[in-house]
């Protein structure tokens, strides 16, 4: 049956199913019913098209006609994708792009593909097929050839440039070939490599199966045999390494951030330039250096913190090897010291073009470009020339031919043993050390004047003799040990300053008064006259200060204008000046600590009193009676009211003048200073201070005591007479004193430097202060650190090994590496680590014991030993630093890190400490910065004012504001290193000193460094800061102020961490007030770039601030501190010691002793909340069991030389 019959018949035989009425070829027949046979539908479906050609002829069962639709004969078009003619690569896979069809009445169709690609070479077609709806069908055909035409990839093991070694047998590293097709390929290579030194190219060969053919090529560059490094040789950077004396590491300066740094981030801070290390196949790591395209001036260097001397190679070189990679082969280097010091740029031309090449540079050269190498702070500063899509790659810089010749040893010395140490008591001369800036200066001699004849720059060693200094001391004072500092330090550094010489600067500052010692007597003013806010402080701005009086008064003598000044006497709270002229005595004067009199007598000569101007709305005079006068001043807005009381019946001649002699039997008068800044004085208020003016105090003995039930400090003043007897005055009291005494003062007070000094008629007063407590290190608690974190913290430090340890011969920057070893060594101990406990411990011996043993196989040393000055009653350290021999200043600080490393070896070690061993030198250095009062050998507390309460750092102290201090923290530290030192070794005097010494500073800080009750709002009265002054703290104390400053930078990181360091349970004093800490860390990290120490600069001390923070919010610190994963620690801190102490204060929490709300009856007891939760921690430093109470009722049973930590 044709198709035609069969659709006939489906329609005549009417199924059981139905076909819809709408049938054509545009639409598919619609069906219902069911069990319909599958060839019965695909013969419906075939047969739709016929069936309406039925029903045009009528046979479709209809009585009407319709016009017929077009017979469709057009067969559809392909579209080949790509091109007919493909070329393939051969080895790859081969991805068809297709083909499309589309039909004039069917539209888009399908297309069917037939034909392979196969894998071999040859050609291949591929037939595409589509066919429409009626039958109409095309093909269409692609031609694809597959061919191998790439050629082999060849791949060199190694560099591709080497330095190879002469005379050593040379091995080819070898080179590989791969084909896609092929596989591996065999490599030829028809070149040598000689054995003369230059350059030699071996060429590599490939070819595969197909014929394509690769090469490569490797340039090996024959280099004489490497001279090894002497011992001596200073490293900068060799094998992936800077070396440790280089602490700052590598930095990059760009000037696309204006010439600012990017600091051990291989350059992500700086846009054009960038380094890394990467691994060379002979050397191992070696520096690469990435100029970017920008153009923009960047170079990397290498740097250290503190300058480094490098005298010792003045006659050798600087060498380093050099290779670039790609670019601008020229390159500049240059080394720096201390700005604006450096050697200049050096173009050093093409170099390492051909590989490796070695520069080298005499040292001489760079000296005569302006090097210091007394104060060398970069190993080396370097680029390439033009700085412009350049790489090259650095790698064994170092400073190399050392000359170890000195000076032969001197014999003119004396050795004086101490237990099994020794001092000299002369300096050796190949000791001396200078520097050349803007004149010759002499370091490293002892008390000298700095000038000396001449300095060789390039070895840092002087010619000439060194001019001694010698104490300014008269009478009394020049028959006991030279005191310095204090608040008149500089009288027995410099005696008078010379009128209108600036280079003579000094005022002292018995505080409300401010006077300058001259060679015409003295000018004296009223601090708080004067007392006003500056952009970053509070000061009295002294107008013209330089001249014999501006504002104010002068005291001189009628008969002499060019006086010698000399230290007379002294005591705990007062001075007494002596003028001189042709060695006869002329005049003398004592000031007195917080009084508001000046007792002055002549001996020859008539005194005068003079002023800027006579009687004008300059001066003027009031109370003229009882043998007393009033004089005031106004001049440049700072107003002084002053009286002058004479002895029995005076009489003041030319009293509307500006010079007012002042006559009486005795050549005697007192010039009180009145507290009141504006306007004349009542009578009431100058009779008042007239009625003790002439109760002459001629001594001040302020003492201590300590009651060990409690641990608290009472501080008595006693005020004596000539004769030594108790004298009724007008005491100043200042706000550490009356705010811890119950003594009553008069209505009269003023505000001052300290805060407002209120008067008290009386002869003596007292005062307590709590105790703080001191500990040998923070416990190793349980369960409060996870113990392989710490132990590999600790791990780490050791393995850097002992260069490391410490790389300083100065007495500070030595004496902070051996605190942090001591530090470590208690951390190792405590969690079991025994081996690198004893080994850190055994080194930190050897190290000291070198420093206290002044002799080396019989010669004197050139560095690490002390020596006894006895013109200044004092010990000098070789070497010196921060002028601690020409200026005495910061003994405390320098020494103190000594005595706490020294304090750690007895605990460990209680026989080191003995007397036959070194326990002698230990307490030799505490008697130089705070010895007793009857030392025949030292001054009594060198550096701490009984009288202020606090220390000072300057021993000359000339300033026109007085002296100064900064760091609060490590005079606590050296204070509290004689408390270990005490307890470890029974001495309870000492214990008692320094607990005083202690307490007294914590409480200073808090009162005169950050205004504790200003802070919280207390009364008037109590806020010690002037109104004006907007900071919550300062950072360093001035004799008649404060500043917001410090002495090396501006960051506010450094302005108040200088108070936190060195991070230690010496210092826990800093962290007694938890609401104020949490402004005072904020404060500290205002300039972070995140408010949090991981957002400080890598040189502003990460880690002291997540130390302070730790104090007050610990959880915050760690959270902190986990984000970074690597930082360069404080100089004077390792970061095990830093991990284990923010985690051991998440435990503890806050401290609560020492404010005295809390106590108890042992030095090393202190007591701590977190949450509600109390830790009483305590180390008992004795050999048997130790009860211990606290004053809320806790009992401690603390084991013996342990921790024992008890938690309610």
């Amino acid at each position: 049956m044709t198709a035609l019959s069969r659709c006939v018949a489906i329609k005549a035989k009417r199924p059981r199913f139905a076909i819809s009425a709408d049938i054509s070829r545009h639409s598919t027949p619609s069906l219902t019913g069911s069990d319909m046979p599958l060839n019965l539908k695909q013969t419906l479906i075939s047969c739709s098209v016929m069936l309406s050609f039925l029903s045009s002829c009528g046979g479709g069962g209809s009585d009407s006609t319709t016009p017929s639709d077009p017979i469709d004969r057009t067969a559809p078009v392909i579209s080949i994708a790509g091109d007919r003619t493909v070329n393939h690569e051969q080895g790859s896979v081969y991805t068809d792009p297709g083909a499309t069809a589309t039909d004039a009445v069917d539209g888009s169709v399908l297309v069917t593909t037939s034909g392979a690609v196969g894998s071999d070479a040859g050609t291949y077609t591929l037939t595409y097929r589509a066919a429409d709806a009626a039958a109409n069908a095309v093909t269409a055909t692609r031609t694809v050839v597959v061919a191998d035409t790439i050629s082999p990839v060849m791949t060199l093991v190694g560099a591709n440039a080497i330095d190879h070694e002469q005379g050593a047998p040379f091995t080819d590293p070898g080179v590989s070939a791969s084909d896609v097709v092929d596989g591996t390929v065999a490599v030829t290579t028809n070149s040598t490599v000689g054995t003369a030194v230059g350059s030699y190219e071996l060429i590599y060969t490939a070819t595969d199966m197909a014929g394509n053919t690769t090469t490569a090529s490797r340039m090996v560059t024959v280099v004489a045999p490497a001279t090894v490094g002497d011992a001596t040789d200073l490293m900068v950077l060799d094998g992936g390494a800077v070396d440790a004396a280089w602490d700052r590491g590598i930095n990059a300066f760009d000037e696309a951030i204006g010439f600012s740094e990017c600091n051990n981030d291989g350059g992500a801070g700086c846009p054009s330039i960038s380094w890394q290390f990467v691994d060379d196949a002979v050397r191992g790591d070696v520096l690469e250096i990435t100029h970017s395209a920008t153009g923009n001036l960047a170079g990397l260097f290498i740097a250290a913190s503190v300058p480094l001397n490098v005298s010792g190679f003045a006659t050798g070189d600087v060498q380093f090897d050099v290779r670039v990679i790609s670019g601008d082969s020229n390159i500049t280097m240059k080394i720096d010291c201390v700005f604006p010091c450096s050697s200049g740029e050096q173009a050093l031309g093409s170099k390492g073009t051909v590989g490796w090449e070695t520069v080298t540079l005499p040292l001489s050269m760079l000296v005569a470009g302006g090097l210091d190498v007394s104060s060398v702070n970069t190993g080396i500063v370097i680029w390439a020339t033009n700085a412009t899509s350049t790489v090259f790659q650095i790698d064994n810089v170092r400073f190399t031919g050392f000359d170890d010749s000195t000076p032969p040893p001197t014999s003119n010395y004396a050795i004086t043993t101490y237990g099994a140490g020794s001092i000299s008591d002369t300096i050796n001369p190949a000791s001396y050390r200078c520097v050349v800036d803007f004149g010759n200066w002499i370091y490293n001699a002892g008390v000298v004047e700095p000038a000396i004849d001449s300095c060789n720059p390039a070895t840092g060693i002087p010619t000439g003799t060194p001019t001694p200094k010698f104490p300014q001391l008269t009478g009394s004072a020049a028959n006991g040990p030279t005191p310095t500092h204090k608040w008149w330090g500089s009288i027995p550094f410099m005696g008078e300053m010379t009128t209108g010489d600036a280079n003579d600067a000094a005022y002292i500052t018995p505080d409300p008064i401010t006077a300058r010692i001259s060679d015409r007597g003295f000018r004296a003013m009223g601090i708080p006259s004067g007392l006003g806010n500056t952009s970053d402080g509070f000061m009295y701005q002294i107008p013209d200060p330089f001249s014999e009086v501006f504002d104010g008064v002068a005291l001189g003598n009628s008969a002499f204008s060019n006086m010698e000044a000399y230290l007379k006497d002294y005591s705990d709270g007062s001075v007494t000046v002596e003028w001189q002229e042709n060695n006869q005595p002329v005049m003398e004067a004592t000031f007195v600590h917080g009084s508001p009199y000046v007792y002055v007598k002549a001996y020859q000569g008539q005194l005068v009193i003079r002023t800027l101007r006579a009687d004008s709305g300059e001066k003027g005079t009031f109370y003229n009676q009882s043998n007393s006068l009033g004089i005031w001043t106004s001049v440049a807005g700072q107003h002084n009211n002053f009286l002058v009381a004479g002895e029995g019946t005076t009489t003041f001649g030319n009293i509307a003048g500006n010079e007012i002699p002042v006559s009486n039997a005795t050549n005697d008068l007192t010039l009180p200073y009145l507290p009141q800044t504006s306007g004349v004085p009542a009578d009431a208020m100058s009779a008042f201070f007239a009625s003790r003016a002439r109760e002459v105090v001629a001594s001040v003995d302020i003492d201590y005591s300590v009651d060990r039930s409690d641990n608290s400090i009472t501080v008595s003043h006693d005020y004596r007479n000539a004769a030594g007897a108790l004298v009724e005055t007008m005491v100043g009291l200042h706000p550490l004193h009356w705010k811890n005494s119950s003594q009553s003062t008069s209505g009269y007070q003023v505000r001052s430097a300290r805060g407002v000094i209120k008067f008290s008629r009386t002869s003596s007063f007292d005062y307590q202060l709590a105790s703080v407590g001191v500990l040998p290190s923070l416990p190793s608690l349980s369960g409060t650190f996870d113990q392989a974190t710490l132990e590999n913290l600790v791990t780490e430090f050791v393995d850097q090994g002992a260069a490391a340890w410490n790389n300083r011969t100065d007495t500070y920057w030595a004496g902070k590496n051996y605190s942090k070893v001591a530090e470590l060594i208690a951390i190792a101990q405590s969690i079991g680590m025994d081996v690198e406990a004893a080994l850190l411990l055994d080194w930190l011996k050897a190290e000291l014991a070198d420093w206290f043993t002044a002799e080396t196989d019989g010669d004197l040393d050139v560095l690490k030993y002390f020596v006894y000055d006895d013109e200044w009653n004092t010990l000098l350290g070789m070497e010196e630093a921060f002028s601690s021999h020409q200026q005495l200043n910061d003994h405390h600080f320098h020494y103190g890190y000594f005595v706490r490393a020294a304090a750690e070896i007895c605990r460990m070690d209680i026989a080191w400490c003995g007397a036959d061993q070194y326990g002698p030198m230990i307490e030799l250095l505490i008697r130089d910065y705070a010895g007793d009062a009857d030392d025949a050998m030292f001054p009594y507390l060198r550096n701490f004012d009984p009288a202020n309460g606090f220390s000072w750092a300057s021993g000359p102290a000339n300033f026109v504001r007085g002296n100064n201090n900064e760091s609060t923290s490590e005079a606590a530290n050296a204070y509290g290193a004689i408390v270990l030192y005490g307890l470890i070794t029974g001495n309870d005097d000492l214990v008692n000193k320094g607990m005083y010494l202690h307490a007294s500073t914590a409480e200073a800080y808090w009162q005169y460094w950050n205004n504790i009750d200003g802070y919280n709002n207390s009364l008037a009265d109590e806020d010690n800061f002037p109104a004006g002054y907007d900071r919550i703290t300062t950072s360093i104390i001035w004799g008649d102020g404060a500043v917001f400053s410090t002495w090396f930078s501006g960051a506010f990181a450094h302005i108040l961490g200088i108070q936190g360091l060195p991070s230690s349970a010496l210092i826990l004093h800093v962290g007694q007030y938890a609401d104020y800490m949490i402004d005072y860390v904020n404060l500290g990290l205002s300039e972070s770039s995140n408010s949090k120490p991981s957002g400080l600069p890598d040189d502003q001390w990460r880690d002291l601030w997540w130390n302070l923070w730790a104090m007050t919010d610990a959880e915050a610190s760690i959270a902190d501190y986990n984000t970074v994963s690597d930082y360069e620690p404080e100089a004077g801190e390792t970061k095990a010691h830093t991990y284990h102490w923010i985690q051991t204060f998440r435990a503890l929490g806050h401290m609560i002793t020492g404010t005295g709300a809390l106590t108890s009856d042992y030095p090393a007891a202190l007591a701590f909340n977190n949450n509600g939760v109390t830790s009483y921690v305590v180390y008992n430093f004795t050999g048997a069991a130790l009860t211990v109470t606290f004053s809320d009722g806790q009992i401690v049973d603390a084991a013996p030389l342990g921790f024992t930590t008890v938690v309610n």
